[in-house]
């Protein structure tokens, strides 16, 4: 009954990771190289999870499915690389891969080549011989391999978080709230999957068929499918998790805007944002805003852009941190703690509200507020000797 569960939570977390896989690919941003990774990075994942399936059932099987037994073994050696880059190119727009990032791949064609010595060239019956010892778990040599597949990924996930940790300081000059988001989530990802690895180290010092043993592979199986599952929520909820907005001036050739449209649009969209204040709330896209103005995404991006030279990004923040200035020079508002202030004006970040409010006043938002409290008090007054 246990492994009748466990085997059909992999089955449907091998589908799910196909279906998101999908998505990605037939996405209108498919050609983004995130998205391009992140698919290599969770079909990674559901190769490993297929490998499970096919050991458990490859006595009821054709033959020739024993060929794709340890593939998954493979790819766990791309799960690093991925993560890394994922990270490289949502902290850096410019990012482009040289012919040198393919040493990134000699870990994984090295464990390649390996495993097809020890399982591919085999005969049929030599295979079908160890699957029913559930090889490659049963291999002298899987404990040594499964270290080293470990091993590489977590040192990959720190250098991933080192390239976020310098990123972050500079966040406000290449990050929306849409890409920290995008941060978050990976980070998460970096965090979740290093858990993972630790929980799999233990289950391989437990002997088979124990119950601490069975404990530690559900939960490695159910925390895959949990991820599968967050995936499909946060693409849901933030479409603009898979979704790159490219800020080069040449994609508006097609759609010129004439001068007079361009200034009636100009003043159409400052003043809704001044009046209605959408920046307010922490989620707000430029799709948001162009449902609001009843304009396309094209328009707005374009006006930003060329005409008040400025991503959508840094125009909203612009508000959000003048109505954070109101706040912060108005005595009762001046009351409320900085953090209180930074949630009321849309920002949902202390580092990014620091950051941008810093850029735009030359003092940070603590600095600002002891400004203002000097200015506000009362002179005192001294009569002439």
């Amino acid at each position: 009954m246990y492994y009748d569960i466990l085997n059909l939570c992999k089955f449907f977390t091998v589908f799910q990771i196909i279906l998101v896989s999908i998505f990605l690919l037939l996405h209108p941003q498919r050609t983004s190289q995130r998205n391009l990774l992140l698919v290599v990075f969770i079909l990674s994942k559901a190769f490993f999870v297929g490998d499970t399936l096919l050991i458990a059932f490859h006595d009821k099987l054709p033959l020739w499915s024993l060929n794709f037994v340890c593939i998954g073994i493979w790819f766990q050696l791309l799960l690093g690389p991925a993560i890394y880059f994922i990270m490289v190119v949502t902290t850096n727009a410019n990012f482009r891969f040289k012919p040198i990032h393919a040493l990134h791949l000699l870990p994984f064609l090295l464990h390649l080549g390996f495993v097809i010595s020890q399982y591919h060239i085999l005969p049929v019956e030599a295979k079908l011989q160890l699957l029913q010892q559930w090889y490659p778990w049963s291999a002298p040599w899987s404990r040594a391999s499964a270290l080293f597949i470990y091993s590489h990924f977590t040192i990959y996930g720190i250098i991933a978080l080192r390239v976020l940790a310098h990123a972050k300081k500079d966040m406000y000059t290449f990050n929306s709230q849409s890409a920290e988001r995008n941060i978050f989530f990976f980070k998460f990802l970096i965090y979740d999957f290093i858990i993972v690895w630790g929980m799999n180290i233990l289950s391989m010092y437990l002997p088979f068929g124990q119950l601490a043993g069975r404990i530690l592979q559900a939960a490695t199986v159910f925390n895959i499918f949990f991820i599968a599952n967050a995936m499909v929520y946060e693409g849901l909820k933030f479409p603009y998790l898979f979704h790159n907005e490219p800020e080069n001036r040449s994609k508006y050739e097609k759609n010129m805007l004439s001068e007079t449209e361009k200034e009636q649009y100009t003043k159409k969209i400052q003043e809704y944002v001044a009046t209605h204040k959408p920046y307010l709330k922490p989620t707000l896209s430029l799709s948001d805003l162009a449902d609001q103005l009843a304009l396309p995404t094209y328009v707005i991006s374009q006006i930003l852009n060329m005409e008040l030279n400025q991503n959508f990004y840094n125009f909203i923040n612009r508000f959000r941190i003048e109505e954070s200035k109101q706040l912060l020079s108005t005595a009762k508002e001046n009351e409320k703690s900085i953090l209180e202030v930074l949630y009321q004006c849309g920002f949902n970040s202390k580092s990014v509200f620091n950051s941008a409010f810093k850029r735009h006043t030359g003092m940070t938002p603590r600095e600002f507020k002891k400004h203002t409290l000097v200015r506000h008090q009362p002179q005192e007054t001294y009569s002439a000797s």
